[in-house]
């Protein structure tokens, strides 16, 4: 009996835990920062990310809705941070990706 009901508590732990891991979003677009001048517009975004795998296209999918939202910049820079070390102070991203679009002649 005793055993039935460990059993129950932690199969009810476990799937507590894997419904919060599934509702997490992949990732979280922290801070923006747009610096502009005459021709250029340079952007840097702060992004933790929840869910690392396919990193590839969860890059791609930033970058689509960070072009949708607020056009397309010259210069695209996207930090990817851990959840933990993005609440430490000075931590370094992950992973860094620099995109640059066709400037205007």
């Amino acid at each position: 009996m005793k055993k039935k009901i460990i059993a129950t508590i932690t199969m009810l732990c476990l799937l507590t835990v894997l419904y919060n891991y599934l509702r997490l979003p992949d990732y979280h677009i922290t801070n923006s920062i747009s610096f502009s001048s005459a021709d250029t517009r340079d952007t840097e975004l702060t992004v933790i990310v929840y869910k690392c795998w396919e990193i590839d296209g969860l890059i791609k999918d930033i970058e689509n809705e960070h072009n949708k939202i607020n056009g397309t910049p010259t210069t695209l820079e996207i930090n990817l941070y851990y959840p933990t070390y993005y609440l430490h102070n000075n931590s370094k991203p992950f992973r860094t990706v620099t995109i640059e679009y066709n400037k205007k002649e």
